[in-house]
């Protein structure tokens, strides 16, 4: 990814309405996200006492991270981010946990290169709705980085969009996305807001974000290059899954 392109990425997400708005957008916009979060709970195959070290990718708000902390209490979590606003936001959801949350400031790109020793034999890596901003060279070099710091055993586990072969299915699945976006800003706010100007606005923001969404057939193929053993898919629906791979 060239440097501008990085830029504009980081900026889309850290800026202050962004921020400000940002769990209640992930609310109307992907509501499965609750529930893709208690897949990763749930498929951990970890007692909720053990002590585990965690590193959260796009940590944002801290939604994922303040999850996982209600399931393992002993845990201890890196969290990254290259939005600093949005790790202020993640600092405040997290204020019960900040002995056990240390907070990093980079992109995933600059990461492989950062690291350092407290990334190192981790029990765990996850991310949520945030890898999809790297282009295909870029995830398969930040999942390499991923494997050499797990543990024999380590858990990775991502939450995110994909992108569908089928031309047809892609445009029915995105419509079925922006009709539930539809329903819900009309439950919400009491405003019917046609599904073309919804579509129109999320495109725009996903030009904003700088989205690259893969296939998950890709995505799945990426682990195994970067090294992982077992690489499976754990939920999909229509755009959005659960995927990841053990050491």
């Amino acid at each position: 990814m060239e440097k501008n392109a990085l830029r504009k990425t980081v900026y889309a997400f850290n800026n202050t309405d962004t921020v400000a708005t940002y769990d209640f957008d992930m609310d109307v916009w992907h509501p499965n996200r609750a529930k893709m979060a208690s897949i990763v709970c749930e498929i951990l195959p970890f007692q909720r006492t053990e002590k585990l070290s965690i590193l959260d990718l796009g940590v944002g708000t801290g939604y994922l991270t303040s999850r996982i902390l209600e399931t393992f209490p002993s845990a201890k979590i890196i969290a990254v981010d290259a939005a600093e606003l949005m790790v202020e936001k993640a600092k405040l959801r997290l204020k019960d946990y900040q002995k056990q949350v240390l907070f990093r400031i980079s992109t995933f790109q600059e990461l492989p290169d950062k690291g350092n020793t407290t990334l190192a034999n981790l029990d765990i890596v996850v991310s949520s709705f945030a890898l999809h901003h790297l282009y295909k060279e870029e995830k398969l070099r930040l999942l390499t980085y991923i494997y050499s710091v797990l543990k024999p055993n380590g858990w990775f586990i991502n939450c995110d969009i994909v992108k569908i072969a089928n031309t047809f299915l892609e445009g029915r699945f995105r419509y079925l996305h922006h009709r539930g976006i539809q329903q819900r800003i009309k439950q919400i706010d009491h405003i019917e807001k046609p599904i073309d100007q919804i579509s129109a606005e999320l495109m725009e923001r996903e030009k904003k974000g700088g989205d690259h969404p893969l296939l998950l057939t890709d995505d799945i193929q990426l682990l195994k290059e970067a090294g992982f053993s077992a690489a499976e898919c754990f939920w999909k629906e229509y755009r959005e899954t659960v995927y990841g791979g053990i050491k």
